[in-house]
């Protein structure tokens, strides 16, 4: 083998060099292709981009259109129900007008004030059977004023004619005490008549419906008398030594209404005051600030130029369509024409800002009649001088009169307790003039529910409130329904319930019977209640075991009677607007809340919903519940229900189910655009353009639930909702607002 011949320089240098220049073209060519590549996937994202965009046009495109349908569709509704209303109304008032009973018109100030007038100053029907027969009329007109305020839109009552209203209801409430007084102190000159032949001392009960009467008088003064009970009004008292050697008498008074609670400003919510945003001038700018020419507006600021990369984004669209061959220059202003431009979408207005509450700032002793409410009425225990009874001489009845004719308090106050270490007077004389607190047994009354034990509380009559001080020694008896305790102080009382003892709930559920009729089920703290709605009417169904509520049960009321018996009955599941502040609950986009009422009313006839535990895990711009199509009358089952995400812009329907383990947004679709899917395969997304857009829009989501139900539910379900009364969607909306259950439960 021949040997290698050796390279000179000059040929070591030659291939030098051609390495050299080999090496530059291999990294030219590795640049040219980084920019191709990078110039390609900037080109895919603009097509990505342009067709995220029209994705979201179609969308507001459909959105405009559905939430335009629903908002006319609850705007006739709202419309054609106000003027049932508002026909209702005049019937109403018309038949008042022609009522020939001899009863006044409480909206005629004339008239009211005639028969306030000739009561104040007819005293002969001042004895106690004709004052409990005059006050059913009285009450019968306070309860005609409080409808009417209630009833009535407040655009159709100006704030004048309601402060009237409410005077009017004030004068009759003053009306029925000083009759009541009157008639207890005509018990009171009668004593010697009315005495009973065993005790012989006063002994006086008379009740109806609505008030209780009992009078005790000590006209016998025996030491030996130490306690007495009025057995058909369920109340008791012990009688200290000092009131037995002494004239007095003790009038119980109990009547099932509070008329004491509104003069109170306990009783009002109490919303912060919002300071005044102070709006600062803006400075005038520097002498050496460049000053704006000559019709150019002052802050109006120069054109800048668009991103450059976009102005290519529809030619690149246009040149995959062409095959990916590059356009001719004729066609360079084509794509302008196919640039998708932003639709214009429903106009949604501003969600409030959630109102903000004042802290109750009274002393400890003081109510706040927001975080409790009366229950059981106001009863009255007093404390009364015995006045001087008729003396027989002879042929003659002499009789001191009482002027001016009004009861006579006695001063009573309990001794304060003695401190500890210190020991009790041993004196008899001091034992004689001692003043304890006055022990009483109150037997509930039947037509309430106490959750808890009542707390009592007495009325301030300078003060306007009612008060917890005074009393002690309490004894609870659930079974027997007893209260027990010990006063320092006679005067007006009430026994009082946590208003939120219910709140919030543990879950609720909704669920049609067939068509204007369904049941909501709230299972609250304490007690599980269901309630019937049935056209235009509701009625409390659950639980009928309960002799408390058996006055309700079954009962067809309007929505706003209905609420208001439960919670004079106790049965407290409807918060108030500042209720927030005492319960813990899940704060929500009100606008959210109130149209998804809204629309859960338009499809009650043929949808169930519950509540899910997923709610609290999403932030307060959306909610999730549990809903599934209905048609039979029977319970769900588990696998039944779907799991469903509101919030302002879309109805979805999630792929997880109230028993996974985590949360997860994911739709329950049987297509998902996946943009990095369309991003490979963007050709064939444009081809099939309007298949992915109608597909995506129909399978993943709508804008609100109705328009969900009403496409995507069977021919059934959409006769239903066709065919559902305005009362009946009137009466279900009212309730979910009442009961508030998508954030208090």
């Amino acid at each position: 083998m021949p040997p290698k011949k050796k390279l000179t320089k000059a040929e070591k240098d030659k291939l030098r060099k051609e390495e050299q220049e080999r090496r530059e073209q291999e990294e030219e060519e590795e640049k040219a292709r980084i920019a191709e590549e990078e110039k390609r996937k900037k080109k895919e994202e603009k097509l990505l981009a342009v067709e995220r965009q029209k994705l979201e046009n179609e969308e507001r495109k459909h959105r405009k259109l559905e939430m335009t349908e629903l908002m006319e569709i609850i705007q006739n509704n709202k419309s054609t129900l106000q003027a049932n209303e508002e026909q209702r109304r005049k019937e109403s008032k018309w038949a008042r007008y022609m009522r020939c009973d001899g009863s006044p018109d409480p909206t005629i100030q004339g008239e009211i004030n005639t028969y306030i007038n000739l009561r104040l100053e007819n005293h002969e029907r001042d004895d106690a059977d004709d004052v409990f027969k005059d006050t059913q009329l009285d009450l019968a007109l306070i309860a005609e004023l409080n409808y009417l305020l209630a009833d009535t839109p407040q655009e159709d009552l100006v704030d004048s004619q309601r402060q009237l209203y409410r005077e009017t209801m004030g004068e009759l409430q003053h009306l029925i005490q000083l009759k009541l007084d009157a008639a207890s102190l005509h018990v009171l000159c009668d004593a010697s008549k009315l005495q009973d032949p065993e005790t012989s001392n006063l002994q006086y009960t008379l009740k109806n419906d609505y008030i209780t009467l009992c009078v005790w008088g000590n006209l016998s003064k025996n030491p030996r008398i130490k306690s007495f009970e009025f057995p058909e009004a369920g109340f008791g008292f012990d009688i200290p030594r000092v009131l037995t050697l002494s004239g007095c008498a003790m009038r119980y008074l109990h009547t099932n209404f509070d008329h004491y609670s509104i003069y109170s400003k306990a009783y009002y919510p109490r919303l912060k005051k919002k300071e005044e945003e102070v709006v600062e001038e803006p400075e005038a700018p520097p002498a050496d600030e460049e000053q704006p020419a000559e019709g150019e507006e002052v802050g109006e600021k120069k054109e800048v130029p668009e991103n450059p990369d976009k102005d290519d984004t529809m030619d690149l669209l246009a040149a995959l369509r062409n095959g990916g061959e590059p356009l001719e220059k004729e066609e360079e202003a084509k794509p302008e024409e196919e640039e998708a431009v932003i639709e214009e979408d429903f106009d949604d207005p501003k969600s409030p800002d959630p109102p903000e509450w004042e802290d109750f700032d009274e002393e400890d002793d003081v109510v706040d009649l927001r975080a409790y409410h009366v229950v059981g009425g106001v009863f009255c225990f007093d404390l009364l001088s015995l006045p001087p009874q008729p003396k027989v001489c002879k042929d003659w009845v002499i009789t001191q009169m009482v002027a001016p004719p009004r009861l006579d308090p006695m001063d009573y106050v309990a001794d304060p307790p003695v401190p500890p270490g210190q020991e009790k007077p041993k004196d008899k004389e001091d034992k004689r003039d001692e003043k304890p607190p006055i022990n009483v047994t109150l037997n509930l009354t039947t037509d309430v529910m106490y959750l808890e034990e009542p707390q009592i509380a007495r009325w301030d009559a300078k003060n306007q409130y009612w008060r917890t001080d005074g009393f002690s020694n309490f004894v609870f008896d659930e079974d027997n329904r007893t209260f027990k305790f010990s006063l320092s102080y006679f005067g007006t009382m009430c026994l009082l319930q946590d208003a939120h003892i219910n709140m919030p709930f543990q879950s609720w559920e909704m669920r049609p019977h067939k068509t204007n009729a369904c049941v909501i089920t709230i299972i609250a703290a304490i007690v599980e209640l269901e309630i019937e709605i049935k056209d235009g009417l509701c009625c409390l169904s659950q639980p009928s075991d309960k002799p408390e509520v058996a006055h309700i049960v079954k009962q067809w009321l309007a929505p706003r009677e209905l609420i208001e018996q439960l919670r004079v009955a106790g049965l407290n599941v409807f918060p108030q607007e500042d209720s927030s502040k005492y319960v813990t609950i899940q704060n929500k986009n009100s606008m959210v809340t109130d149209r998804l009422y809204e629309q859960m009313g338009l499809v009650a006839s043929t949808m169930a919903f519950s509540w899910s535990r997923w709610n609290s895990e999403v932030g307060e711009d959306s909610i999730v519940i549990q809903a599934s199509e209905a048609l039979r009358d029977e319970p769900l089952l588990e696998e039944d229900w779907g799991l469903f995400m509101v919030n302002k812009r879309r109805f979805i329907k999630l792929k997880m189910t109230e028993f996974d383990e985590e949360f997860s947004d994911e739709l329950a679709v049987d297509v998902q655009i996946d943009f990095d899917v369309m991003a490979a395969n963007i050709k064939i997304a444009f081809d099939h353009q309007g298949d992915l857009l109608s597909r995506f829009h129909r399978l993943s989501f709508k804008s609100n639930l109705y328009h969900y139900t009403r496409e995507l539910m069977s021919e059934t379900s959409k006769e239903r909702i066709q065919e559902s009364s305005i009362e009946f969607i009137d009466c279900v909306q009212q309730l979910l607002r009442a009961t508030q259950v998508l954030t208090y439960a």
